[in-house]
């Protein structure tokens, strides 16, 4: 009998890592033996593909979400930094929520590659606790998310950290990208207004960095409804000639950081894309989720509230050197382990 999984997730609302993510959890659940249902916004977005083992459920369609949860084997909180109550509690409120009602239903629970915290809110901590000790697989993408989950009271030997799944999908099909030298110098940066610049600060920064290499800049938007209006506001106070570029594949993405002199990274999987390329990278650490990625790969990171000036003397003092070798390899051998932790569970015999 096929085992069914419901993935929850951020997907559907057009931020490149979420669907990154998306693809990166269909990609390993391809030699598993399952079926997969994700829960997504605007299910019509996505083509379906005959004979797939995947489907979609929009999740603002209670009735169609409870009955994929009904007929699930599990349900999984499918990567992403999911669980957080930086700005508002309600997102934790909905990805505990339904895990809590599949426990109703007498059904597994699974994290995979989940990024947890930050949690503020006693009510959130005390949910992770209910619905994290009640888990068959907790997987989780880096120590800190680890770390936070033993605070609010979940055994050491329950969590396995591995790594985030799309930065895994990205190192993996490396093999399989064009990637080509810098053709002309070029700045390429995905920004965030979340680290805390203005745009004439972020702009300032920027033609910095062109000024000392000679560069023309790329403005990246990953995620157009957060990030489009204050990206355009950089564009309009940079003296640097420049070009914003939006709707990328992730093979595309990769490619333009390979051919980038440097790639600014104020988006997790910005970073991501500068690791898989080879580029040399500065990460704007807007989230400690950031900091800790250019940490274990051993980038140079700008922390929030470095006046532009300071910043681009970083940037430009420390080593252009591109991800730690070891740390990719670290990645990768982690994304292998985690799918066969994930396989044993859903073909044990007997299950």
């Amino acid at each position: 009998m096929t085992v069914r999984l419901v993935v929850l997730g951020y997907y559907g609302f057009g931020n490149f890592g979420d669907e990154l993510i998306l693809e990166a959890i269909q990609d390993e659940l391809r030699t598993i033996q399952c079926e997969a249902i994700f829960v997504v916004n605007n299910p019509t977005q996505y083509k379906p593909v005959e004979g797939s083992r995947y489907s979609f459920v929009d999740r603002h369609d209670t009735g169609g979400v409870q009955r994929a949860v009904r007929r699930c084997d599990y349900i999984m909180l499918g990567g992403g930094g999911l669980i957080q109550d930086a700005t508002t509690v309600r997102s934790s409120l909905y990805y505990l929520g339904i895990p809590l009602l599949a426990r109703l239903y007498g059904k597994g629970l699974i994290s995979y590659g989940q990024g947890i915290g930050p949690l503020k809110s006693p009510l959130i901590r005390w949910l992770v606790r209910m619905v994290f000790r009640r888990m068959v697989l907790i997987d989780v993408r880096d120590e800190a998310s680890a770390h936070l989950l033993r605070s609010c009271g979940i055994d050491t030997k329950e969590i396995s950290v591995s790594s985030d799944v799309g930065l895994s999908l990205l190192l993996a099909q490396r093999k399989n990208l064009s990637l080509v030298p810098p053709r002309r110098p070029r700045v390429l940066a995905a920004v965030n207004a979340r680290f805390g610049w203005t745009a004439e600060e972020a702009a300032s920064f920027l033609d910095c960095l062109a000024s000392h290499y000679d560069a023309e800049i790329g403005l990246v938007v990953l995620f157009p409804s957060a990030d489009e209006t204050y990206t355009h506001e950089i564009q309009d106070r940079l003296l640097t000639p420049s070009e914003i570029i939006g709707f990328l594949t992730a093979q595309q993405l990769v490619e333009l950081c390979a051919s980038a002199t440097v790639t600014v990274a104020g988006r997790y999987h910005m970073v991501a894309a500068g690791i898989a390329s080879g580029s040399p990278v500065v990460a704007l650490a807007y989230d400690s989720k950031v900091s800790q990625l250019a940490t274990l790969c051993r980038l140079t990171c700008i922390n929030p509230g470095t006046p532009p000036q300071e910043a681009a003397r970083q940037a430009l003092s420390s080593p252009q050197a591109s991800a730690d070798s070891q740390a990719v390899q670290h990645v990768l051998e982690a994304r292998t382990a985690r799918i066969e932790r994930l396989r044993k569970l859903l073909e044990q015999p007997g299950r």
